[in-house]
């Protein structure tokens, strides 16, 4: 922010000079108060009068101080002002300090900058602070529990992986929910491109340590400025940029160690023993007689001493590094920053692993006083190894339950052991240690992202800029399976080659004009024009063969005997935009906003191809009141409200348009046949967002405090409309649903002691309460665990309710009705109802620093209660019907004998009495708190690093996610299972511990 600052300074500041007859000329130096570095663009004024100067590049004035004058004021924007008496001196010298509630007053919006006291939206920005020099691969994962009203969820422990951001709520059920990202005025591609994993995420080509800040959008007077992709959020993010002075290096590094973190005693499995008991009781409950059950048992291993621990085997300690080295400097025309940086990471489970390369260079030159241009450039290149997730097979965090710990994992030579034969044999559930050692899974991701402009100020005020930006994906995968042992045994080695481009471009042209109002000296004005295209072109080539050579050294398809399949596709879409926006302040109390923008876009039906969205915002800042003045507790008080209308166009490229498919066979004959019925009227879903607020600051501003309600209502929600099947369709897809968010929003921050000893804190929570209210026809849909209903949360549960285990039988019981007035023993014949939701109640942060004589402790705390969560595979975990498979601990509790009091059924093998389908009895709360970061730091003292040539060192210890705290004690699995609360055998997020050095010079 700082930086930013400073440009902005430096374009629009004019250096007052006065020559003056008599008085005597005085020189000096302006520095940073903390980091000793010159300050170019200060200015320097003789107190009462009108003669005044700049500093220099460097930091250095010269200013003739007119006889009677004795005092020198030093301003800068983000600095605090000092007046200095001059005296007999001839040379003056000034540090200037941070002054942190000016840094804080300047807030990045859409296509633009503005002041807080201007400000009538709701905007939440993160420094580069929280994001530097942290054990994760992208940004997204960084905005946990720091932003009011940001519910960010990791449900893969893949590094790599995307988070699921939702800023408010969900925007929308059959459409796309995530925030449209913006960085540095680039338009990005974002989520997961790849088809051969779904951990493959874009921002993690963005090194975080580039990162200047991240404002997050979340009402209509912000991100109503956007159109057609505003309704989910707008997170915009600012790379750094150079300031002119001294060349300043930095260089970072972090070494440490990823593992899984504590399992919950309920997610463990059995050991041997205690499976093999099962088992045997099983059998027995079954009818089974010893002349059946004793030799089935030692078929299963009974008598051996094999005890696997699959978890043992599959979970590892995952080493990580990162190094960045940066370098910023300039002078007053042209300034720099160039940076790379390395991130390499294993996950906590075999076969998961991340490797990137990254540079950035971002340039901005000044001209002349009218004319300047700007640059930036962010590369990198993402190898990434990743295993088969979800129901797969070859899933090794799967097989941690699926596979038996009788079975041997290594031959007595020492070998894998893949043998298929017998009960112990791999013939379904294969040897994890092999595929990992013999498949492949990987990525290469290639991605750039750069913009360039420049800009043209007019006159005083009013200033053009023109800008092109591109963000370039090179996805390039490959897997294999090998001939031996796995999904490709039976084709002898399969091989799959995937390659995904996408070329994405943003031209943005804007005119902005700030001025103040003739004959209205107090009111001032900040108007907006501009017009925006994008275009995104995407090409996808797929191609795969079997029949490989019988060995795992020759894996590219290139190499086998029977190609199966090639085929190519493309995907484009484009948007064309004419946008504007304005703020009118009155003597900085009262300020009206609003905004418009028209899209146009290739999404859109050709009978809806182009929208208008706006918005309106007030604020009054009352603290600038005259009746306010007296009140030194209350240093802030603002009101602000909003109201909109803004879009979601994340509808799908072609989903309007009729479309045919060819290459169809037809009795062995090419051909083509309608593949979409279309629908000509499709359109964007419409999002009207209401906000209210208020801000207070108390204490000179060392204690803040903002409050938001929202209400956001979601019209035009895509769904599939039944209708005849003369057609040849079932459905159409129609703009028909409507859906509203509402809730609450708080955020707390402070310096409660601010003298030797520091102490700072943050804390935020928000509530959200999502309703459906309409639907199609006013009729339920279900959604496989789901129900949408009118009046219910979109991710409502529908579920049987469970009864509990009948003490005298063992068996399992559900209320057939919903009022539970009468008990079933058979699953089929209990009401389904609708119970619980996925979607939290409430969440949020909260963060404490303290500082100390260079020593440094700060603690972030993640939490999120009131929803519920699920494990997909727990049926087959806990049921008797799925007898060669791992149970959980939990079924040790079960019922063994009549008087049994417990809430697991009898155990019977290979019995399917659904005790374990789908019910209440396995929904979790999902409720936690987190210590998502905890760091201890040194700064080292100046005397120790000036005799090294170094300006600043750090030395810390931090722990990532390094205790979590869970409020149901029956929960099998890591709480965080994703915005729709079920669990699919991802890889389990991991806790690290890393030891880093930053140092300056």
């Amino acid at each position: 922010m700082k930086r930013l600052l400073l440009l902005s300074f430096i374009l629009v500041v004019t250096l007052l000079q006065q020559a003056v007859a008599q008085g005597k000329t005085v020189i000096g130096t302006v520095t940073d108060a903390e980091s000793g570095q010159g300050l170019p663009g200060v200015t320097v004024l003789v107190k009462g009068t009108q003669v005044g100067t700049a500093t220099s590049a460097n930091g250095s004035y010269t200013i003739n101080v007119p006889e009677g004058s004795n005092t020198l004021v030093f301003s800068f924007i983000g600095y605090t002002t000092v007046e200095k008496q001059v005296g007999n001196a001839s040379t003056v010298n000034v540090g200037l300090a941070i002054d942190n509630k000016q840094l804080q007053e300047v807030v990045i919006t859409g296509y633009g900058t503005t002041i807080e006291k201007e400000l009538t939206g709701s905007v939440t920005q993160v420094g580069s602070e929280v994001l530097e020099d942290r054990p994760v691969a992208s940004v997204d994962q960084l905005l946990q529990g720091q932003v009011a009203g940001l519910q960010s969820i990791g449900a893969s422990g893949q590094p790599g992986a995307s988070q699921e951001i939702r800023i408010r709520g969900i925007g929308s059920i059959n459409a796309g929910s995530d925030p449209l990202y913006v960085v540095d005025g680039v338009i990005l591609n974002t989520g997961d491109v790849s088809r051969l994993t779904t951990t493959s995420n874009q921002l993690a080509g963005l090194n975080p340590n580039d990162i200047e800040s991240v404002s997050v959008l979340k009402d209509a007077a912000s991100t109503s400025i956007y159109g057609s992709r505003g309704a989910n959020g707008v997170i915009l993010i600012t790379t750094k940029k150079g300031q002119a002075g001294k060349t300043k290096f930095n260089f970072s590094t972090e070494h440490g160690y990823t593992e899984l973190a504590k399992v919950p005693d309920a997610g463990e499995f059995l050991n041997a023993e205690q499976w093999l008991e099962l088992t045997r009781e099983g059998l027995v409950n079954a009818g089974y007689g010893p002349d059946v059950i004793n030799p089935y048992m030692a078929s299963l291993g009974e008598g051996s001493d094999v005890d696997t621990d699959w978890r043992d085997l599959i979970v590892r300690r995952g080493k990580q590094s990162t190094y960045n080295l940066s370098a910023s400097g300039g002078n007053e025309k042209t300034r720099f920053f160039v940076s790379g940086g390395l991130f390499d990471q294993e996950a906590p489970v075999i076969g998961s692993e991340l490797r990137r390369i990254s540079g950035s260079l971002n340039l901005n030159h000044t001209v002349n006083q009218k004319i300047d241009f700007f640059s930036t450039l962010n590369a990198s290149n993402i190898d990434q190894n990743t295993p088969s997730n979800g129901g797969a097979f070859a899933n090794p965090v799967g097989a941690i339950g699926f596979l038996l710990p009788t079975q041997n994992p290594y031959n007595p030579d020492g070998s894998l052991n893949i043998d298929r034969g017998g009960a112990l044999g791999y013939s379904g559930n294969y040897n994890p240690l092999y595929l990992v050692e013999n498949d492949k899974r990987d990525l290469s991701n290639t991605k750039v992202l750069g913009s360039l402009g420049a800009g043209w100020n007019i006159t005083e005020g009013l200033r053009f800029t023109s800008q092109v930006g591109v963000d370039y994906i090179n996805l390039e995968e490959r897997m294999y399976w090998n001939p031996f042992h796995g999904d490709g045994r039976n084709y002898g080695g399969y091989g799959f080659d995937y390659y995904t481009r996408i070329f994405n471009w943003t031209s943005t042209n804007l005119l902005n004009y700030r001025f103040t109002v003739p004959s209205i000296d107090l009111l001032t004005a900040d108007v907006t024009v501009g017009y925006e295209a994008q275009e995104s072109n995407e090409y996808r080539i797929t191609s795969s063969a079997n029949n490989f050579p019988p060995t795992t050294a020759l894996t590219g398809t290139v190499v086998a005997a029977s190609p199966v399949d090639a085929a190519a596709t493309g995907n484009d879409y484009s948007f064309s935009s004419i946008l504007s926006r304005a703020n009118f302040s009155y003597a900085d109390k009262y300020v009206l906003s609003g905004s418009f923008r028209r899209d146009g876009s290739s999404r859109f039906g050709s009978e809806n191809r182009y929208g208008n969205f706006w918005s309106v915002g007030v604020s009054w800042n009352i603290d600038q009141e005259a009746f306010m003045q007296n009140l030194d507790v209350m240093s802030t008080l603002k009101l602000r409200s909003s109201y909109g209308v803004n879009g979601n166009g994340d509808i799908g490229n072609y989903t309007w348009r009729p479309l045919y498919g060819y290459g169809i066979n037809y009795n062995q004959q090419p051909g083509g046949a309608f593949t979409n019925i279309g629908n000509t009227a499709l359109t964007w879903e419409l999002n009207k967002p209401f906000n209210v607020g208020v801000d207070f600051g108390f204490f000179n501003d060392r204690l803040s405090l903002t409050a938001d309600y929202y209400v956001r209502t979601t019209s035009n929600l895509l769904f599939e409309r039944p209708i005849s099947r003369t057609t040849g369709f079932t459905t159409i897809l129609e703009n028909i649903g409507e859906m509203k968010n509402k809730g609450f929003e708080l955020a707390i921050s402070g310096y409660p002691i601010d003298g030797e000893f520091k102490w700072r804190t943050s804390f935020n929570i928000a509530f959200n309460k999502n309703e459906i209210t309409e639907l199609p026809d006013g009729e339920d849909i279900i959604d496989g665990a789901y129900l949408l209903r009118e009046g219910e949360d979109y991710r409502t549960f529908y579920v049987r309710q469970w009864a509990g285990v009948d003490p005298d039988t063992g068996d399992p019981q559900w209320w057939a009705d919903a009022e539970q007035t009468e008990v079933t023993s058979v699953y089929s014949r209990a009401a389904r109802v609708p119970y619980k939701s996925a979607s939290p109640k409430f969440f949020g942060g909260f963060n404490n620093t303290f500082t100390f004589k260079g020593f440094t402790l700060d603690a972030l705390f993640v939490y999120n209660f009131g929803n519920y969560v699920r494990d997909s595979w727990e049926y087959y975990l806990m049921d008797g019907g799925y007898p060669l498979s791992n149970k959980y601990s939990k079924v040790l509790d079960r019922w063994q004998q009549p008087g049994d009091i417990t809430d697991v059924p009898r155990y019977e093998y290979d019995l399917v009495n659904s005790s374990s389908s789908f019910s209440t009895r396995l929904l979790y709360k999902g409720d936690f708190i987190r210590l998502r970061n905890l760091q201890f730091g040194y700064d080292l003292p100046s005397e120790w690093t000036e005799k090294v040539k170094l300006s600043k060192a750090n030395v810390y210890v931090r722990g990532t996610n390094l205790l979590t705290k869970v409020y149901d004690d029956d929960l099998p699995m890591d709480p965080e299972a994703g915005v729709n609360g079920a669990q699919d055998a991802n890889i389990p997020m991991g806790k690290a511990v890393t030891f880093g050095v930053n140092v300056s010079f």
